[in-house]
């Protein structure tokens, strides 16, 4: 969604792009407005091979000013397929894994950040860590960001009544949402452990999730063990997150890893307050204590103790909504392109080195 919506933003502004996925997304779908270089969801080498070989016969049917790598599996087909002569850019959303950073397995990645001309950063953590690489070429920090028009735009109280009737609970019973795919990174079990230690506190709070992915039987697991079936609804894949967030009445980030997670964008241009672990840049996002609360270290407790206090505090709570939506508009899709148009415009006027 981000590349697209950032794509639709740089032809607004005069750029004429053409964007595709290296493959399939993980579930195996496939996207008509993002189509797929190869036909399969599973990244091997074979997958890679055949992305980079397709991506340098696509480029030489169709030469490009630039390449923009979305992520760090599409800089490794980039930095293979795109011509000499073709300025390459890294966008870095994520940092790299502990077991990635090991000096060995460093190695292909010193070759594939050299092999580029200008690295766009979500964080200046993440710009660090390119340049930790030997990466020495221009890079700009610049945040995530989403088009405002479906979120900023959502009746709160109309979107909470057709969700509760949706999931069948009552206005009495207090709902926190999650929204994401169900994937380890993701971390989703414990937002299922937040809400049953809350109910345990004695706040009937209904925990609803919306997305889906690999460790949905995982996440079933969970709440079944936990006995809190009654209390979580799996809404399954959305392509309307901002009626969920509109719907509760506070989101739960439990990611392991992030740059800036773009959820917590989405919630708060809804008027959703949210309660985050220290996960990537989030604090670059969340106002901690304005427009929400971002914990001081990734545990259950914590978090549940932070939900309970607010869900029990209706007037701060609305206070934090209505910070919330102010906070979200300063990451305006339509903003950020700006600062991407003049970026590439200077990769574009540089001489090329040869690599």
């Amino acid at each position: 969604m981000v590349a697209l919506e950032l794509a639709d933003a740089l032809r607004a502004l005069g750029h004429d792009n053409e964007i595709h996925a290296k493959a399939l997304g993980a579930d195996g779908a496939a996207m008509t407005e993002l189509p797929a270089l190869v036909a399969s969801a599973r990244l091997g080498a074979r997958t890679y091979l055949r992305s980079i070989w397709r991506l340098r016969r696509l480029l030489a049917r169709q030469p490009a000013d630039i390449v923009l790598a979305h992520g760090g599996a599409a800089a490794l087909v980039v930095a293979m397929a795109a011509p000499a002569g073709t300025a390459r850019v890294w966008q870095r959303i994520l940092g790299f894994p502990g077991r990635r950073w090991a000096p060995v397995r460093r190695l292909p990645w010193r070759v594939v950040a050299r092999r580029f001309h200008g690295v766009v950063a979500l964080t200046p953590e993440l710009e660090a860590e390119v340049r930790a690489l030997g990466y020495r070429g221009p890079a700009w920090v610049i945040p995530n960001a989403r088009r405002p028009e479906r979120f900023a735009t959502v009746d709160r109280m109309a979107a909470a009544a057709a969700l509760r009737a949706r999931i069948g609970v009552g206005r009495e019973v207090p709902l926190v949402g999650w929204v994401a795919h169900l994937v380890e990174q993701k971390h989703p079990e414990m937002a299922v452990e937040v809400v049953a230690e809350v109910r345990r506190r004695g706040l009937p709070a209904h925990l609803v999730m919306a997305g889906d992915g690999p460790r949905r039987a995982s996440v079933e697991q969970r709440v079944a063990a936990l006995g809190v079936g009654e209390a979580v609804t799996l809404l399954g894949h959305r392509d309307d997150p901002e009626l969920v967030f509109g719907g509760v009445d506070l989101a739960l980030i439990t990611s392991r890893a992030e740059g800036i997670p773009g959820v917590a964008i989405e919630a708060q241009m809804t008027g959703c307050p949210v309660v985050s672990v220290p996960v990537g840049g989030v604090r670059a996002v969340v106002e901690h204590g304005v427009s929400g609360v971002v914990l001081d270290r990734a545990d259950v407790t914590s978090m549940a103790e932070c939900v309970a206090r607010l869900l029990g505090d209706p007037v701060s709570l609305a206070a934090m909504g209505a910070a919330a939506r102010a906070r979200g508009a300063d990451f305006t899709m339509e903003r950020v392109a700006s600062l991407y148009a003049a970026s590439l415009a200077q990769v574009v006027t540089s001489p090329i080195r040869g690599v």
